[in-house]
């Protein structure tokens, strides 16, 4: 046959053709209406996202407290900040929450009380709660050591006085009449001792002189003498007793005196039932425990009074502080809160624990700290579901929460070696509205497995990647660039460096008519194409800056593609991207690095000869192929059946593979590569090597979309440069793929100026015509494409006949025991067939 290569253009060729014209992406500057983004206004957070906004207004609306929102695809760092902007324009003139304080509870000091206040009286509360006391810490000193009180105390010391004289004279006569004297020892003791005639006691010298019938009468009285003295010291101790309680009342109604008028102010000031039930038993306690307001428990070492501040002052009277959890003195509207690390402890908040001057693990009430959702109480708690999920014992508890409608602060330390007294503070009510941010994914997951979260989660504000490019993008984008410049103080940005930017945001959407809303990939470009205005020192960013920025960008990251392009050029990589081959195809791939993804050609071959094996693929034999890679494949049995088995069966042995392909690889983007190989080798026609293909195939031929495409025109645009463009190279694609071309500059320059091509097909057909020069025709007409291929078959067929093999299927499959069971699943790999 002739060289295809020096044949006139097909018709396909012709046909299929993309011009330069078909490829641009142009906006007309003058009609965007701003010179540069000065003249606009900032842009509303999720503008660009109307279905969301719609979901946020309903769930904001709604007061029922289980319809919390899930924020679907929003992605980025800030994308919780955009959340919170929008979720606080929807709480503008609402009514501010209450604040929430937790007190010592006198009844049961291990059960604190949480009490509610209208918004800002709980740190009033708090701060009246201190003056109180630091007004008690002068005052009931001072009240102790004044008249009225002195006076007091002294006619209670004169009544007890005669009541004790009047026990010592009592015991006094009883033991003159048996001729006995008492006395008192320091200890308390009453001892008796034998009476002189003039009264006084004997000496021990006289005692000894006593006879012995004087100490027999002495002796007879012994029991009476010392019951009396046990009776003495037991009245003497009961009026001890009875003068200290007397003292206690008298002081308890001086103090009562003095702190109910305060007491009752504040319960007119803070009327709520339970604030002044509280109020009650805080003036009984101080009351009972007046010793710890003496004035020399109260004083420094100087004997200077302590600060109401000092730490020593603040623990003796810890039972009287005010724990303000929440506090919503400074809001104007509901709180929204965003939680950037959703653990158990900055979500439900904790009890403290510290280590006292003995060593000891202790907590009070005033350790009790709140966490975001009692913080967001009343408003909306914005955090990252994912996060949320990858902590221990939050999805549980969270759920608990939101089914109860009240929240238990507990000591939370699962690996604590060492047990604290429990503490369990009241729970506190909560109406939170949650707005959980994550991937489409998850959500679907936890409808399916999780019954809870479909009847937690109401409302889904499902975010778009992107929206529709044009003038609008152009204002859009505009208007997300004054944003970021008030924000960040960045250059403003001329109308070419906005169309620029679109631009790249519709190759980030892979889409002519649409561009990306992933706001954080923009602004990082923005930032990049503002360093490089600065560094030329000009007032403005222009079109060539944010170029400059996206081709610093992939240089940064371009390094493993280059290694690849320097391996095709010196041959260690084995390419023809000239001349035409039998059985073999470049096929394009997309290897994905994370932070960048490049492609490459990838030579694929086909070997076929007679016999009854089917087609294997020694990709998967090699165990290097993903599943959809396999489909890819198995599609070609359909193919080949529907074009060549109508009137006889098939019967081939062939092979296809990646050539010097190492990694793992999948999708399904090469099946029409591997058909055409497959193909050429059959009807022994050779195929254009200049031409790479990329596109997906059905069982009837139709040539289908496939992703990455910008990446696989560029990478074989990239290669031919290198090894030097013959002005016939190009790519062939699917036609419904030519909306997703966003191609460089370069490249567009090269298809303007004719050294580099590509060709929209929609069928096989056009394919075989473009690669071969020859009609694909059919099966039944002579000096055509499917003629050639179906006769190769007739003649294997024929051969069969006279020499018959073993009967095997067209092409193996995994449920097929003639070979052995794949023992792992596809590797993940370096290149990805998209």
């Amino acid at each position: 046959m002739t060289d295809p290569l020096e044949l006139p253009k097909s018709a396909a060729e012709l046909r299929c053709r993309l011009s330069a014209a078909d490829l641009q992406l142009d906006f007309p500057v003058e009609e965007l209406g701003f010179v540069d983004t000065s003249e606009l206004q900032p842009l509303d957070g999720l503008f660009a996202h109307p279905r969301a906004l719609e979901a946020l207004d309903l769930g904001a609306g709604i007061a029922h407290r289980n319809y919390h929102i899930y924020a679907a695809g929003l992605e980025g760092t800030g994308r919780l900040n955009l959340l919170r902007e929008a979720l606080q324009q929807r709480v503008d003139g609402k009514r501010v929450p209450s604040d929430w304080v937790y007190v010592n509870n006198f009844a049961e000091a291990d059960r604190p009380l949480a009490i509610e206040f209208p918004a800002g009286h709980g740190v009033e509360f708090r701060d009246a709660i201190q003056e109180l006391v630091h007004k008690l810490v002068e005052a009931i000193p001072r009240a102790f050591r004044e008249e009225d009180f002195s006076r007091e105390k002294e006619r209670l010391r004169t009544e007890y006085r005669k009541r004790g004289e009047a026990i010592g004279k009592d015991l006094e006569a009883f033991a003159r009449d048996h001729g006995m004297t008492s006395r008192q020892m320091p200890d308390g003791n009453i001892v008796y001792l034998p009476r002189r005639p003039d009264g006084e006691p004997m000496t021990p010298e006289e005692i000894d002189a006593l006879p012995a019938e004087r100490m027999e009468e002495i002796e007879s009285h012994r029991d009476e003498l010392m019951q009396k003295a046990s009776e003495t010291v037991e009245q003497q101790r009961q009026m001890m007793l009875d003068i200290n309680s007397d003292i206690r009342s008298i002081a308890r109604e001086f103090a009562e005196r003095l702190v109910k008028p305060w007491i009752d102010e504040l319960a007119e000031r803070f009327p709520a039932e339970k604030v002044r039930n509280w109020l009650d038993g805080l003036r009984q306690h101080i009351i009972s425990h007046l010793d710890r307001f003496r004035s020399e428990l109260i004083a420094g070492e100087s004997g200077i009074p302590l600060s109401p501040l000092d730490p020593e002052l603040q623990e003796r009277f810890l039972d009287y502080q005010v724990n303000v959890l929440v506090d919503n003195s400074e809001c104007s509207h509901p709180p929204v809160v965003i939680e950037n690390a959703p653990n158990y402890r900055n979500l439900f908040g904790t009890i403290e624990r510290v280590v006292d001057k003995h060593g000891r693990v202790m907590t009070n009430f005033t350790r009790i700290k709140s966490g975001s959702l009692l913080k967001a109480n009343g408003g909306f708690l914005v955090f990252d579901l994912l996060e949320a999920l990858r902590e221990p014992f939050v999805w549980k508890e969270l759920k608990r929460t939101l089914k109860s409608g009240e929240i238990q602060i507990e000591v939370y330390d699962p690996f604590s070696m060492f047990s604290v007294t429990a503490m369990q503070p009241e729970p506190i009510p909560v109406e939170v509205r949650l707005v959980a941010a994550g991937p489409p994914l998850i959500y679907h997951l936890l409808c399916l497995y999780d019954e809870d979260f479909s009847r937690v989660f109401r409302v889904k504000a499902d975010f778009d990647s992107e929206t529709l490019g044009g003038k609008d993008a152009c204002v859009l984008y505009g208007q997300f660039v004054r944003r970021l410049c008030e924000k960040e103080n960045t250059l403003p940005f001329t109308s070419d460096a906005v169309v620029e930017l679109v631009r790249s945001g519709a190759r980030l959407a892979e889409h002519r008519g649409k561009v990306s809303t992933e706001f954080t990939w923009v602004a990082d470009i923005i930032r990049e194409a503002d360093f490089h205005a600065r560094r030329a020192g000009v007032d403005a960013v222009t079109a060539e800056h944010v170029r400059t920025a996206e081709e610093r960008r992939v240089f940064r990251s371009n390094r493993v593609a280059e290694k690849i392009r320097e391996l095709i050029v010196d041959g260690t990589l084995l390419f023809n991207l000239r001349d035409r081959s039998v059985g073999q195809i470049n096929g394009l791939a997309v290897a994905d690095l994370g932070d960048y993804a490049f492609g490459r050609p990838t030579r694929i071959t086909a070997s076929v000869g007679i016999g009854a094996a089917g087609i294997v693929n020694i990709e998967r034999e090699s165990h290097l192929s993903g599943q959809t890679f396999d489909k890819g494949v198995l599609i070609l049995e359909g193919y080949l059946r529907n074009r060549y088995a109508q009137n006889h069966p098939l019967a081939l042995s062939a092979s296809l593979a990646m050539e010097q392909s190492y990694g793992g690889i999948d999708g399904d983007s090469a099946s029409a590569a591997e058909l055409l190989a497959l193909l050429s080798a059959l009807a022994e026609i050779p195929l254009r090597q200049d031409i790479a293909i990329t596109g997906s195939i059905d069982q009837w031929g139709a040539i289908q979309a496939i992703g990455g495409v910008n990446e696989k025109v560029e990478g074989f645009f990239d290669a031919c440069r290198e090894t030097g463009l013959t002005g016939t190279q190009g790519v062939c694609l699917p036609k419904s793929n030519v909306r997703n071309l966003v191609l460089r500059p370069d490249v567009l320059q090269a298809i303007a100026d004719e050294q580099f091509h590509l060709w929209a097909i929609s069928d096989i057909d056009d394919a075989i015509e473009l690669l071969t020069g020859v009609p694909a025709g059919d099966t039944e007409t002579s000096d055509t494409f499917h003629y050639a291929v179906a006769d190769r078959l007739a003649v294997m067929i024929d051969i069969l006949k006279e020499q018959p093999l073993q009967t095997m299927p067209l092409i193996w499959t995994p449920d097929m025991p003639t070979l052995p069971e794949d023992p792992r699943p596809p590797m993940p790999g370096e290149f990805s067939e998209q």
